[in-house]
């Protein structure tokens, strides 16, 4: 198989889905980028997880209260990077460059790298979303089996139970390895960063050592260092776990696909028929979740307009729905976010049968347009 992955060349779905969005556009006279409702979530978020934090260094004088504020850092933590990191990372919060970047530096706020997600994000799973070696979001090694391309473990049998455990401890996987280990090697996966500038790795450092000087020092200059390890343990964890459902339930859910390129290195597909047949929508009905989670239950209309803003992504949906239908291509959305996590957990069951055995099966509980 050639190194270089290709899709096949776009055809009429995406040039008539592509004419009818900028039309909205222009009708409406909005701005792919954000608005007001963008603004005022990035106040609310950062408002939240500033005001817990400020409570559990110097106003938690109970465990109750400390729990309290320590979930209430966990959600605030939780909405700037579901709502303004990964817009600003995009570059779909503003027309600004500069101000896509500080929103994008939010990332940093959470004790990760936006460079670093801008590549394996933006570049490898938004183009070669599910693709196995390309994707670096469905690589968990051997620990887990997320495509049907990885190499079955006897172990896989149980991923269905140990997941939770795992998912949780995404954010302190990027802090303590996963970054570092990206930018020492220079790769992610099999597939080459690109060329660093000087002032990179002195601002990768610098960046993380002041998180740890927020989340860790700071703190232990006012509690016992045992109590503050803790609560930091604790907002990690339950910070990871949600990041992780999330991101899971929009790609490796039943009725995903998992295309392979040919020996020539070419998709069967091109580019925005493989986003639909790799992407599955939940809980789009749900203003709460739709505003909680920054428009990302909107997965398929993310990934066919990464460099539009989450606030348009509920109005874009009818559009693509409805070319979908007129071009007899796959639209896949769950009722609900209880259906998609199902769905999710059914796949990881499947995923872990001995691949003679492995039968991934249609979507169930989501509705093909």
């Amino acid at each position: 198989m050639s190194s270089r992955i290709t899709f096949s060349a776009r055809g009429p779905f995406f040039e008539t889905l592509k004419s009818r969005v900028d039309a909205y556009f222009q009708q409406t006279g909005q701005r792919h980028t954000g608005n007001r409702l963008l603004h005022f979530k990035t106040v609310f978020s950062y408002a939240l997880a500033g005001f817990s934090y400020a409570m559990l260094v110097w106003g938690a004088e109970h465990l109750w209260t400390a729990l309290l504020a320590g979930f209430g850092l966990t959600q605030g933590l939780v909405l700037i990077a579901f709502n303004v990191m990964h817009d600003g990372a995009h570059g779909s919060y503003s027309r600004k460059r500069w101000v896509n970047w500080l929103m994008g530096s939010s990332m940093e706020v959470l004790g990760g790298s936006q460079s670093m997600w801008q590549q394996k994000h933006n570049v490898l799973h938004h183009t070669y979303t599910n693709v196995d070696g390309k994707d670096d979001d469905i690589a968990l090694g051997s620990l887990m089996r997320l495509s049907p391309a990885t190499p079955w473990r006897p172990w896989h049998r149980l991923q269905h139970w140990y997941a939770v455990v795992l998912y949780s401890l995404l954010t302190l996987f990027w802090l303590l390895f996963s970054d570092w280990h990206k930018m020492i090697r220079g790769k992610i996966g099999d597939t080459p960063l690109p060329k660093r500038a000087w002032w990179e790795w002195p601002y990768f450092v610098a960046t993380k050592l002041l998180y740890i000087g927020y989340a860790l020092v700071l703190p232990a200059l006012y509690h016992p260092f045992s109590h503050v390890l803790l609560a930091f343990l604790g907002v990690h964890l339950l910070f990871g776990l949600t990041l992780s459902v999330v991101f899971q339930l929009a790609h490796t859910v039943e009725g995903a696909a998992f295309p392979l390129p040919g020996d020539d290195g070419k998709m069967a597909d091109e580019w925005a028929v493989h986003q639909l047949k790799t992407t599955a929508n939940f809980a789009c009905g749900n203003r709460l979740v739709t505003f909680y989670m920054g428009g990302l239950n909107f997965q398929v209309e993310h990934h066919l307009f990464r460099k539009t803003s989450h606030v348009h992504y509920p109005a874009l949906s009818r559009i693509v729905a409805e070319v979908c239908r007129e071009h007899g291509m796959p639209y896949q959305s769950f009722r609900s976010v209880w259906s998609a996590m199902r769905a999710h957990f059914r796949f990881l069951k499947q995923m872990g049968r001995q691949p003679a055995a492995l039968r991934v099966g249609p979507v169930a509980a989501a509705t093909r347009i």
